[in-house]
């Protein structure tokens, strides 16, 4: 049910762009001192709040002014990630011709265009269910970044493998790898999404324990460096994953005041999550009125934050359990 959660965190992993200062006159800035590098910096800050849009909007501004300084370095970063918004708000045709743009500019001799540009192809192939090639190519991309140092790429290369292997084994090495680039290129503000994606491959295939060593690993981290958002997630996981082990005593601990935080932040993916899990709990306990019906507040949330439309069979799985429950 959670994995969607994974693979979010997966994706969303931040991107690393060579950049160099804005140039400073008396300590202010003008319209000619902004640099092609220090626009794409910009909009990759952007593009890792998930302000796809802005971002968009930002890569194109990128563009013009890379091709006006003749950066094609940085023409082909923003060529790439054109294309990537494009994917992400399903608009594949026409971001499979921005990453045609960006290839055709793409020169292995540049390797933060190059990287970047590879970084894309391999989502787009993932995207189309194209295992096979999005593995070739995060595979040259990953040998690419560790022969060039470019451990933040290196960490996306070794992540992105994680998420196209189909075998358990080799989702759990690549993660590691992951998580030794991280350690090795003194990134570690990505340890929590590292760590907790590899929970999330270990929680798929039900071997919950070594789930929930990951998922305290990540909390650890993401309570260092993430924001409240990603704390609360962290949190849940912990909590989830104790319930499925059979501890819910444990689970309660957590989830409880998980979910008093998601209603403060009015968090509706994570009120329901953690509503369907504390159902659980009293379910366990003996407490079927109870937990029905805070299974039933939590399909109401569930409906709030868009699952019905984005992930149906979440919806689906849960009136199953539901009239299971009252018969």
């Amino acid at each position: 049910m959670h994995r969607k959660l994974f693979i979010l965190a997966l994706c969303l992993l931040p991107l690393w762009a060579a950049a160099i200062d804005v140039r400073k006159k008396g300590g202010t800035m003008s319209p000619q001192d902004i640099s092609a590098d220090s626009l794409l910096k910009d909009a990759d800050t952007l593009f890792k709040k998930r302000q796809y849009p802005a971002a968009l909007d930002a890569y194109h501004r990128v563009v013009d002014t890379a091709r006006e300084e003749f950066n094609y370095s940085v023409e082909t970063e923003a060529l790439a990630q054109i294309a990537r918004c494009l994917l992400i708000a399903g608009k594949t045709d026409e971001g499979r011709e921005y990453l045609t743009r960006a290839e055709q500019r793409a020169n292995v001799t540049d390797p933060m265009g190059w990287t970047r540009y590879l970084s894309v192809k391999g989502r787009f192939a993932w995207k189309a269910d194209s295992l096979e090639a999005a593995r070739e190519t995060f595979t040259e991309m990953y040998s690419f970044c560790e022969e060039h140092s470019l451990w933040g790429r290196m960490v996306d290369a070794a992540n992105m493998m994680a998420i196209v292997s189909e075998k358990l084994d080799d989702q759990v090495a690549w993660s590691h790898k992951g998580i030794e680039a991280a350690e090795n290129g003194g990134e570690e503000q990505l340890l929590g999404p590292l760590w907790n994606n590899l929970g999330g491959a270990y929680f798929d295939n039900k071997q919950y324990d070594s789930a929930l060593e990951c998922y305290l690993k990540a909390r650890d981290y993401h309570w260092r460096f993430s924001d409240e958002t990603a704390k609360l997630f962290a949190d849940y996981h912990v909590g989830m994953t104790y319930r499925l082990i059979g501890n819910v005593a444990e689970a309660g601990k957590w989830l409880r005041p998980v979910l008093a935080w998601a209603e403060r932040i009015e968090n509706h993916s994570a009120i329901a999550q953690s509503l369907q899990d504390l159902g659980e709990v009293d379910i366990a306990l003996g407490k079927k009125e109870s937990g029905l019906a805070q299974l039933k507040r939590a399909r109401e949330e569930f409906i709030t934050a868009g699952y019905d439309k984005s992930a149906p069979d979440i919806l689906k799985s849960l009136n199953d359990r539901i009239a299971e429950l009252e018969k």
